[in-house]
């Protein structure tokens, strides 16, 4: 490898490094902290930087198109910043704790499952017995990409340096977190067999690297999501929920419910929860009448028949509303997919009626 630089790693300097080159090693990372200490990370192959990029990544503004990815602004924001968490900073304190994440082996202790998700807003999101992460991609781990792609240019306006140092501060705070979640040897080995590492790094390279970044790391040089580590998704729907105005979708649907059935099996099992322990009070009420004591008195008598009656309409009010909110959704969902279904046929330059129109004519 040839002699390469990297972009500065903290408070947006615009500082750059030079590394040698060795030439027993494929791959390189290297960063510069504010005393100037070096970072190098040897793993894997570095012929082409476009090896190490996806096939193809969602662009646009809803992410429905499908683009080919190359290392410009756009893909690096849509890849690497966490937009929907910067947008609720203030309310992170209510969806996790400000400190690195567990490693991987104390997430299998709590029966977690590790789930691949590639989209960076759920890394380290968890719910129920899951939590997501995201792999670490290949070229942010080469020192090329740093110096090419998210080192300051002269030619650049303050759009785009602020854009960079904002790729740059998300991408550090991605690394640090994978710094902490595979802190041992029985962690890496989880990380490898969960894809969540390239190919070959190997577990002394992995060490060096944690080392040499732990040496000067400062929480001002990451975004301020990854001052927190494990985030709970109930906790984040709540407040895109009750705080942004998404009241059906929240923050993600990953845990929601699939169908309707599931929907209302599970608010009929609610109800009858409540039933169940309305019955426990009527029977304990009727228990009550039988005696002496209670039998000639009026406030429980008037009690036991309020409750009596509520216990007769409660079901069905509930069970009708139930059933009404499902009608909702089922209607809302309706007018929602068919209006997304003429904008994105607008978008795609396609009109249904004129296309069958083409392909009876035989045009198509």
């Amino acid at each position: 490898m040839t002699q390469s630089s990297a972009a500065a790693l903290l408070s947006g300097s615009e500082n750059m490094m030079r590394g040698d080159s060795n030439s027993d090693s494929k791959f390189l990372f290297q960063a510069n902290f504010t005393n100037a200490s070096q970072l190098s990370f040897d793993a894997l192959s570095t012929e082409n930087l476009k090896e190490h990029l996806p096939a193809a990544y969602r662009s646009g503004t809803g992410s429905d198109h499908v683009s080919i990815p190359s290392y410009d602004l756009e893909f690096l924001q849509r890849e690497l910043l966490v937009r929907r968490l910067d947008a609720i900073r203030d309310h992170l304190w209510f969806v996790g704790r400000p400190m690195p994440p567990r490693p991987l082996h104390y997430q299998i202790v709590l029966s977690r499952t590790i789930v691949v998700s590639e989209v960076m807003d759920q890394h380290l999101v968890w719910t129920g017995n899951k939590i997501f992460l995201k792999p670490i991609p290949a070229y942010l781990l080469e020192s090329g990409f740093w110096s090419e792609y998210l080192a300051l240019q002269e030619h650049m306006d303050d759009d785009q340096r602020r854009a960079v140092r904002e790729i740059s501060k998300s991408a550090r705070g991605f690394l640090f977190t994978y710094v902490a979640l595979i802190s041992y040897e029985s962690d890496f080995r989880i990380a490898k067999e969960s894809y969540l590492l390239p190919e070959n790094v190997t577990w002394d390279q992995w060490k060096e690297f944690s080392r040499r970044f732990l040496q000067d790391f400062q929480y001002s040089s990451v975004n301020p999501r990854f001052w927190y580590g494990e985030l709970r998704l109930s906790r984040l729907n709540s407040i895109y929920r009750w705080r942004k105005g998404f009241l059906w979708r929240g923050y993600s649907k990953i845990a929601s419910h699939i169908s309707y059935k599931d929907l209302l099996r599970d608010n009929f099992h609610l109800l009858a929860a409540i039933l169940g322990y309305v019955v426990i009070v009527l029977t304990a009420m009727q228990v009550g009448l039988a005696t002496e004591r209670l039998a000639t008195n009026v406030p429980f008598q008037n009690v036991s028949y309020g409750i009596s009656v509520v216990a007769i309409l409660a079901p069905l009010i509930l069970g009708v509303a139930i059933l009404g909110i499902v009608v909702f959704i089922v209607v809302y969902n309706w007018i929602v997919t068919k209006s997304y279904e003429k904008r994105r046929f607008r978008e795609m330059g396609v009109l249904p009626g004129l296309q069958e129109k083409d392909t009876e004519g035989g045009r198509i």
